[in-house]
């Protein structure tokens, strides 16, 4: 009997040592936003968004999958309502390490940028290493584009600024990256260059932030030769932001984080416009952050009400 509830215990204690390597984390948040154009009235919409994390790791190996859930209303009522949901894989990936070599293989996201929203793409391997103070990386893409898609990205730190550098074997792409900080300024500045017989494309962007008198400001500029999204400073543009900059303040006032930004923009479809936004973000008491944002222009009003928690 002894000898059971032995093994049992010790069964149960590998059990949890096995569980620990596993961590499980996501957020969801939910918006309800009102478009006023004008002349064609008013929208409402609900949409919701849930993204769930399960990291599993050993040693230096891990794998991470990422579910992501979305419910959108089409801001019809009644019978006529046509709700859409879907549940898709958004990142699955493995991360190890082989020597000094850091490898990455499977889907994931790229990052958002004032000159792209960042996207998803399956069949990547990336392959990152130091070569003295410079640091290495390719990727190779399979699925991307007609044929294989291959980038090498070289960064360093020179005389304080960091400088990336990457280059595809598609299109002639060409990517140059600037950053730093001068004096209490933080600068950023993004050169990409497309020379596709096709779709010959130029962008770049940068930024200038500073802090002052318990204050952020921040200048951001941006231009496509093409148009392209943009899910940063200006917000998402699914015609084809062309050019735009602004000015932009942040603050702390009364528990709450306001941002305040007052741009220009064009894009593929528009003629100059002017915009400003205003963002209150609050952490509330019961473990959700709400933020309220409105956007008063010239192509329209818009008012976003949204709750987000982590876990």
């Amino acid at each position: 009997m002894k000898k059971q509830i032995i093994a049992a215990a010790v069964a149960a204690s590998m059990s949890a040592v096995a569980l620990a390597d596993v961590a499980i984390t996501g957020s969801a948040v939910v918006n309800w936003n009102s478009t006023d154009a004008g002349a064609t009235g008013a929208t409402n919409q609900i949409e919701t968004e849930l993204d769930l994390n399960v990291v599993g790791k050993v040693g230096d190996t891990s794998y991470t999958v990422n579910l992501e859930s979305n419910a959108d209303s089409d801001g019809t009522t009644g019978s006529n309502a046509t709700p859409t949901d879907n549940l898709s894989v958004k990142n699955s990936f493995l991360t190890t390490k082989v020597g000094d070599v850091d490898v990455k293989m499977g889907t994931w996201y790229t990052g958002d940028s004032n000159l792209n929203d960042g996207g998803r793409q399956d069949q990547r391997v990336s392959i990152t290493t130091d070569m003295g103070p410079m640091s290495v990386n390719f990727q190779h893409e399979p699925g991307k584009l007609a044929g294989d898609h291959n980038e090498v990205t070289v960064k360093a730190a020179i005389g304080g600024v960091n400088v990336s550098y990457e280059m595809e074997n598609t299109d002639s792409h060409k990517i140059l990256g600037l950053s730093g900080d001068i004096s209490g300024v933080k600068f950023a500045y993004t050169d990409s260059d497309s020379d596709s017989s096709s779709n010959a494309d130029e962008e770049s962007g940068y930024s200038l932030t500073t802090d002052i008198a318990g204050m952020t400001l921040t200048y951001q500029s941006m231009e496509s030769t093409v148009g392209t999204s943009s899910d940063g400073f200006f917000g998402t543009f699914t015609s084809g932001l062309k050019e735009a900059d602004g000015f932009g303040v942040t603050t702390n006032l009364a528990g709450n984080k306001v941002q305040v930004r007052n741009y220009s923009y064009t894009t593929a479809t528009e003629a100059e416009k002017r915009d400003t936004k205003v963002i209150v973000t609050r952490a509330l008491a019961s473990g959700a952050t709400a933020e309220v944002t409105y956007r008063t222009g010239d192509a329209a009003d818009f008012l976003d009400v949204e709750l987000a928690v982590k876990f």
